[in-house]
């Protein structure tokens, strides 16, 4: 009981920082993919953004959960891989995230070089991806979801001795 207590206090904390460094989170790779910095400002209320600021704060609350699941589930005793365990967990995350970034980047640089070349606009002119279209959010947690499958995956099949 106690450490489902330690997951929904960590979880409660998790969820505070989500909903204050979104608009940093948003801003980071805007800047990235876009080359610009813009400024966001309580971006959950922008029209459009609040199942997507709910989605990055489930994303940050699932967190503990993924971890006691793959724990309880997997009986994960030494310490190693439990923080194996996590940071397979935030790398999927992480990972899922980049790749958005990565093919949002390319989509940008398509777009840029296609109109640079028909001459149509000046730089200014040019459309770019905007950040509702962006999904980082959902991809951040797709990402977990998918670390925490590898974990159970690899976890289960390391401490079953029959498979």
């Amino acid at each position: 009981m106690k450490k489902y207590s330690i997951a929904i206090g960590l979880s409660t904390v998790l969820c505070l920082i989500a909903f204050f460094v979104r608009d940093q989170f948003l801003t980071f790779f805007t800047t990235e993919i876009i080359g610009e910095s813009p400024l966001f400002k309580d971006s959950w209320r922008l029209p459009g953004q609040v199942l997507p600021t709910l989605i990055f704060i489930f994303s940050l609350w699932i967190l503990p959960f993924l971890y006691l699941s793959v724990k309880n589930y997997c009986k994960l005793s030494s310490v190693r891989n439990q923080l194996l365990a996590i940071l397979l967990i935030c790398t999927s995350g992480s990972i899922f995230c980049g790749m958005r970034v990565i093919y949002l980047k390319f989509k940008v640089a398509q777009i840029h070089d296609l109109l640079r070349r028909a001459e149509f606009a000046s730089d200014s002119d040019i459309p770019s991806i905007r950040f509702q279209d962006m999904h980082l959010e959902s991809y951040l947690l797709v990402g977990l979801i998918a670390g925490w499958l590898l974990c159970m995956i690899i976890f289960r099949k390391s401490t079953n001795p029959k498979l």
